[in-house]
């Protein structure tokens, strides 16, 4: 059966990129954060004048093939079992202590119950009025974009309804992410059932890797039998895939459009501008600069080759000058809507001082121990799947696939060194090389196909080898919990998973009158209000930081004597590693509980 073709009408298009950007710049209210009305004014018409320069130079009419045949959605249905089934106790296990994740939930949270249901309603039905408007070629579509959109800026202006959010967290990642985040806990506020289900956190990434698993099961071999899923699995399971499947970060989403690009990238560098715009990879590009300033490499990376690809083509094919200025032209409209909404982002953050900016360091590249970090995280992180991808670049070279080759290789190269030029601490620290798995898999599918278009048995049978060895190197342990320090090379910036949820509910049952003291920790764990919430409970407690020692008994001698001269009863004391220590002076208190998971361990010590 042939695939069908759609056209999605520009005007459609633009509403749609009118409404992302919107949500992203405008309903998203950073605009609203200055300090004086000027400001406020200033900042707003800015916003409207690059908004409405990147819609102009982005969108034209959509083609989408839709392939009909049911055996695609069976393989989809297929990806999607194994992903869950391999993915069940990771969705579900405790907020780690340590990254960032409970800070992403908590802001979660907070949108989720400050956002009014009837305001999120009565702004929901126009939105649809105006997409079915736009769909039937009205020329309303515009004019009432225009009035719905200046509705919406007067109702933040009067009632700013987002005066709750810290500018902190406004600013530090681009917040349009949070809405989509929001909506399942959302969901469940207004459907009266708990909102404080992990899962309902970890959906988007989870979703995301399902569709990066789609995406490159098909860009390998085109399923055709049940076995050929086994490349699905082996997608699902490469380490650094598997470890972010089931935590809330920014960065799998983007990975996924990155990757679209990627395998994708010949005729997005080569192709003329109008030529692009109705190719639904082109959206995926232009869209990245919302998600995460972090792809801001990857963007000028391809604004890069995409002017060699034209200079080539000139070198080739001189054209005259009135034509050369009009395909300058086009580059530079290729150039904006690529660029802009990340420029616009990073220069809205400037002027919040309490972000961090990035500040290279040179040195830190002379470092032995950051090169050998690097190497070691691109084996520890990618598996074989690294040497697939040095097969599949070379492959590209024989095919003289340059342009291609130039790309993947560039952001497998350049995104490890940035991030160790900011902070030697961060070399190859996984979330971060999260931004080479595409090169890497749009690189290695190009020796995949090969090999499944001339020896498909062979094919198969690499793919359940590659499926062993990344169970095998899996940085999931069995119960759902993420390996400690994972990933981490240099300095301790990843999850620890501590089995706080259990023995929160067990103090709740057994000493819920009780004063405890949470200690043990060096660094603040934030989602005891969520565990407190979601057990209805409100106990007498304090949290005290200790200082980081490798000497557990003394830290909790000296523990155990605070919450002695505090007068508490209990004291939940966090174990650095997974040891129990043996042999610590209990004062007043005797252990009395120890919890444990296959990460570390959690000590209840009560009168």
């Amino acid at each position: 059966m042939t695939s069908n073709s759609i056209t999605i009408p520009k005007t459609l298009v633009m509403v749609l990129l009118a409404s992302f950007y919107s949500l992203g710049f405008i309903i998203t209210p950073y605009w609203r954060s200055a300090e004086t009305t000027s400001e406020m004014i200033l900042i707003l018409s800015l916003t409207i004048l690059v908004g409405a320069i990147w819609l102009v130079v982005s969108a034209n009419d959509l083609q989408i093939r839709i392939d009909p045949t049911r055996s695609r959605r069976g393989f989809l249905a297929g990806l999607l079992v194994i992903s869950i089934l391999l993915n069940f106790k990771p969705l579900t296990s405790v907020i780690p202590w340590r990254g960032d994740e409970d800070y992403l939930i908590s802001n979660t949270l907070f949108l989720a119950s400050t956002i009014s249901t009837k305001w999120l309603l009565a702004f929901l039905v126009p939105f649809f009025l105006l997409i079915y408007t736009a769909w039937r070629k009205t020329r309303l579509a515009i004019p009432v974009g225009i009035l719905f959109l200046a509705g919406v800026i007067l109702f933040i202006w009067l009632k700013d309804p987002f005066a709750g959010i810290k500018d902190t967290v406004l600013f530090r990642y681009p917040y349009l992410n949070y809405w989509f985040f929001a909506f399942l806990p959302k969901l469940a506020l207004v459907l009266r059932s708990d909102p404080y289900q992990e899962v309902l956190f970890r959906v988007i990434p989870f979703i995301a890797s399902v569709a990066l698993a789609w995406i490159c099961q098909m860009y390998f071999v085109r399923p055709e039998k049940p076995l050929d899923l086994l490349w699905g699995g082996a997608l699902a399971t490469i380490p650094i895939v598997f470890y972010y499947s089931s935590i809330l970060y920014l960065e799998l989403p983007a990975v996924v459009l990155m990757t679209l690009v990627c395998v994708n990238i010949q005729n997005l560098l080569q192709q003329d501008f109008l030529k692009i715009k109705q190719n639904p990879f082109w959206y995926a590009l232009i869209l990245l600069g919302f998600i995460k300033e972090t792809t801001t490499p990857f963007l000028l990376c391809f604004v890069g080759w995409r002017l060699i690809a034209f200079l080539v083509k000139q070198r080739i094919a001189p054209a005259k000058m009135a034509s050369l200025g009009h395909d300058l032209i086009q580059e530079l409209k290729v150039a904006l809507a690529t660029l802009l909404p990340a420029v616009l982002y990073l220069f809205l953050r400037s002027f919040q001082t309490h972000n961090r900016s990035f500040s290279p360091d040179i040195l830190n590249l002379t470092d032995p121990d950051v090169l050998r970090a690097l190497g070691q995280s691109l084996v520890d992180q990618m598996g074989v799947f690294l040497i697939l991808f040095l097969a599949g670049s070379l492959l590209l070279l024989l095919k003289k696939e340059y342009l291609a080759f130039g790309f993947l290789s560039s952001l497998f190269l350049f995104y490890p060194l940035f991030f160790a030029l900011d902070a030697a601490g961060y070399a190859g620290y996984s979330r971060f090389n999260l931004y080479i798995l595409p090169p890497v898999l749009a690189a290695s599918g190009v020796l995949i196909r090969e090999l499944t278009d001339k020896k498909r048995l062979f094919s198969i049978l690499l793919a359940g080898a590659l499926i062993c060895v990344n169970v095998w190197m899996s940085p999931i342990n069995w119960d759902g919990t993420k390996k400690p320090l994972w990933g981490n090379y240099m300095a301790d910036t990843s999850e620890h998973y501590y089995p706080y949820r259990e023995a929160l509910e067990w103090l709740k049952t057994n000493h819920g009158n009780d004063r405890i003291l949470f200690t043990g920790m060096h660094y603040p764990y934030i989602s005891f209000a969520f565990y407190f919430s979601k057990f209805d409970w409100k106990p007498d407690h304090e949290i005290v930081l200790t200082e980081k020692t490798e000497d557990q008994n003394a830290a909790i001698s000296q523990a155990l004597d605070q919450a002695d001269a505090g007068n508490f009863d209990v004291v939940l004391y966090q174990v650095t590693g997974n040891e129990v220590p043996q042999n610590v002076a209990a004062h007043n208190f005797v252990q009395e509980i120890i919890f444990m998971n296959d990460a570390h361990r959690l000590i209840v010590y009560s009168r």
